[in-house]
């Protein structure tokens, strides 16, 4: 309950700047955040980092970390975009050190081009329609994408798991009740137990059409019976969002203890 792992600042598609994130956590009385804008890309984006400010950002957080010495530990981080066919690219990065490495999926290829997994409506209909609509074709894709991510053994924590069902809300393309989705889901947290990997529990689904954080419940059960650890991430984009529904699982991280 004292950290935070997964924020946004200006640098990709945040609102604030890092001593904006740093004082909004310790007047929120936390004792360590992880700034993890989301990486360069080697395409047009509307959100990441631009690579030539790379230096920058990393300038920036040092500045911070000895700012708050003593009172705020700020980890040097960077939400990587696992992107199979850009694994050179981001194994680059990977090795530029960093103290905090988080893995998510947000894109995936359909027929001609990459599709958003997790940007709007509008920007995932076409994904689905690459999948000719088939919801357990698509859920398929995006968890061997995941699993592979995990494998390279690069990563600290993996990231709003299931986002995949941010807009299915109502079970609108595939069943998260179903035996061949817990399956999959299954696998993917094996890979993830015997990596020693953590799973963030990301609160901004709380406020998104699922109404539910990233993973829910049902993998967070799971995850917990095979002794995966958790950390708790707002995944804000701005300061007043920064530590957003953290006492909801108060209890679940009690336990983890």
């Amino acid at each position: 309950m004292s950290g935070d792992f997964h924020m946004h600042t200006r640098f990709s598609d945040g609102s604030g700047t890092v001593d904006d994130m740093a004082r909004a956590a310790l007047k929120r009385g936390l004792t360590e955040i992880a700034i993890t804008d989301h990486m360069p890309l080697p395409f047009i984006n509307r959100y990441a980092i631009d690579a030539g400010q790379l230096m920058r950002y990393r300038q920036e957080i040092e500045e911070v970390r000895q700012k708050y010495s003593g009172r705020l530990r700020v980890n040097l981080g960077l939400e990587i975009e696992y992107i199979a066919e850009f694994r050179p690219w981001i194994e680059s990065l990977v090795r530029q050190g960093w103290d905090y490495l988080l893995v998510s999926i947000h894109h995936l290829p359909g027929r001609e081009r990459l599709h958003l997994v997790n940007g709007t409506a509008g920007e995932f209909a076409p994904l689905l329609e690459d999948f000719d609509n088939d919801g357990r074709a698509l859920c398929h894709r995006y968890y061997g994408t995941l699993q592979e991510a995990i494998s390279t053994g690069w990563f600290d924590t993996v990231g709003h798991l299931d986002v995949l069902k941010k807009h299915n809300r109502d079970f609108t393309f595939f069943d998260e009740t179903s035996f061949w989705y817990r399956s999959l889901v299954s696998e993917t947290l094996e890979i993830i137990s015997r990596q020693g990997v953590k799973i963030e529990i990301n609160t901004a689904g709380l406020g998104h059409p699922p109404r539910e954080q990233y993973p829910g419940s049902m993998i967070l059960r799971e995850a917990a019976a095979k002794n995966i650890e958790f950390v708790l991430s707002s995944d804000s984009h701005s300061a007043d969002t920064l530590g957003q529904y953290f006492d909801k699982f108060s209890a679940l991280m009690h336990n983890q203890r």
